[in-house]
């Protein structure tokens, strides 16, 4: 190395060079050492991967990051379920509740026609006739037709 009595030009290029020589060298040396450790890894890997508990090791930590997930999505489901029979009881009972309406209002009309015939018999009354038709289409398109 040449002494530096004074700053010159050709000191300072000598100086940059230098520092990009050793930027250079630093940045050769670090992608051997990330090669060899590239290489290593993959070995590594290939090493575990050939062991015949691999997939158990590999299983277990996968179901082990699931099993929370799981465990969450099993009481959603079990709530989903408890909502969905409370819904289903509430429907049955409705329906239970909508027949028992229908056979009342069945039995209702057919004493109200029987009630309209009768007074009808001795009664010539158009609107009597009227009602007593509209009764009888009635019960005709929406009761009987309706029947279970």
């Amino acid at each position: 190395m040449p002494t530096v009595e004074n700053f010159t030009p050709t000191v300072f290029w000598t100086t940059i060079y230098g520092i990009l020589a050793m930027c250079i060298l630093f940045m050769i040396v670090y992608r051997v050492y990330d090669a060899i450790r590239t290489i290593m890894e993959r070995r590594r890997q290939k090493t575990e991967a050939a062991k015949p508990d691999f997939a158990e090791a590999v299983s277990r930590k996968v179901i082990e990051k699931l099993e929370p997930r799981f465990k969450e999505i099993e009481a959603n489901l079990g709530k989903d379920k408890n909502r969905l029979d409370n819904h289903e009881t509430i429907i049955s009972g409705i329906q239970q509740n909508q027949s028992e309406t229908r056979e009342g209002l069945v039995a209702i009309c057919k004493y109200l026609m029987a009630i309209a015939q009768y007074t009808s018999v001795g009664n010539d009354s158009k609107e009597l006739k009227a009602a007593t038709a509209d009764m009888t289409q009635y019960l005709a398109t929406k009761i009987g037709g309706n029947s279970k």
